[in-house]
């Protein structure tokens, strides 16, 4: 009978026990944040704090669009009129989060909060990070937010979702280095040219040679200037096509591709640089050639008139006619349009 007795005593005392550490897990859960709350996995929130609240805004904020791999930081901002604390549940679909602000901490691959978190002015922001998967997708960023009386009890407390936020994670853009001079902006006594933006096209390199993305950049003196693309692919060759606002289109001799992500290419050091070596040797550096003010292909006599009637209205700035680029048109610039329209320069493309 004892032995009855004291093997009934024990078991009631490891009941106690155990109950007792239940109890301490539930009180410490909910005081240290709970996972597994947002939308990703949940469709009842934080409902052991009453229903959910519209009136409880919860919103986050940070970059729509990121890269591979990229690591970013967004903000989940809560806030709820007459409540004093707050909490949290964070989750992503497929990146990886990381808290930033020291009242989060990561939990089960989610983010939830140390512990009830002050409220200031009934507001309170969580900052955290996002890191990209390696492959492009559209990823998910969930939220709920909690806002509490901070008086350790769970009635009277309020919560909700937040807008799930769309994440588009692209490849890493390609980087071309591109070096190209411009025959009316080329000093060959200083070596140097004014600076000017030009498009770059990437076009495929058969038949119809259909443009697969463009960018736009600032030459600098040296003529170089680099170019992000999101739409190229690495190991796949692209023609160079080069647009400026009164020069002749210029294409590369051949197709070029972008090798972990960048590529390189100079016009400057040959003709056959140039698609049909189309390009003209200005001191020791090859140009794009200048006068093609109408962008219609060729340098001729309508390019000349329009320099001829902005010369006569002594037109200045930042013209298609001011073929030099010293923001005056006037002979200076005829000579552009006068030698290469009677050499019947035009456009040479595949």
């Amino acid at each position: 009978m004892k032995n009855l007795f004291r093997f009934r005593k024990h078991i009631t005392a490891m009941a106690i026990i155990l109950f007792l550490s239940f109890f301490a897990y539930v009180v410490n859960a909910s005081i240290d944040g709970r996972t597994g709350r947002t939308l990703k996995t949940s469709t009842s929130g934080c409902s052991c704090h009453s229903s959910r609240d519209v009136a409880t805004s919860v919103v986050i904020t940070g970059p729509s669009s990121v890269n591979t791999g990229s690591t970013n930081t967004y903000t989940l901002t809560i806030h709820r009129a007459t409540k004093t604390g707050a909490g949290c549940d964070i989750a992503t679909r497929n990146g990886t989060l990381a808290p930033v602000s020291s009242t989060l901490h990561l939990s089960n691959s989610e983010l939830t909060q140390n512990t009830n978190i002050p409220m200031v002015n009934n507001e309170v922001q969580f900052l955290f990070s996002y890191t990209a998967p390696a492959s492009p997708v559209t990823d998910t960023i969930f939220a709920t937010g909690l806002a509490t009386n901070s008086d350790g009890n769970e009635s009277g407390d309020v919560w909700n979702w937040a807008s799930s936020f769309r994440v588009n994670v692209l490849p890493p853009p390609k980087i071309l280095n591109l070096t190209v001079m411009i025959e009316g902006f080329y000093n060959t006594g200083t070596g140097n040219m004014i600076n000017d933006t030009v498009r770059v096209y990437l076009r495929n390199t058969s038949a119809p040679y259909a443009a697969v993305d463009s960018a736009t950049g600032f030459l600098n003196n040296a003529g170089s200037a680099s170019f992000s693309f999101l739409n190229a692919v690495n190991g796949t060759p692209y023609y160079i096509r080069v647009k400026h606002r009164n020069s002749i289109e210029t294409w590369s001799a051949g197709g070029n591709s972008f090798i972990s992500n960048s590529m390189s290419y100079n016009f400057t050091t040959s003709g056959s640089q140039a698609f049909g070596s189309n390009q003209i040797q200005v001191g020791t550096k090859w140009t794009m050639f200048s006068g093609d003010v109408d962008q219609e292909g060729t340098v001729d006599l309508s390019d000349g008139s329009l320099i001829d009637n902005d010369a006569y209205n002594f037109e200045t700035g930042y013209r298609a006619t001011d073929v030099n680029g010293d923001e005056v048109t006037d002979l200076g610039d005829a000579v552009f349009a006068d030698n290469n329209g009677f050499n019947f320069v035009g456009k040479i493309t595949p």
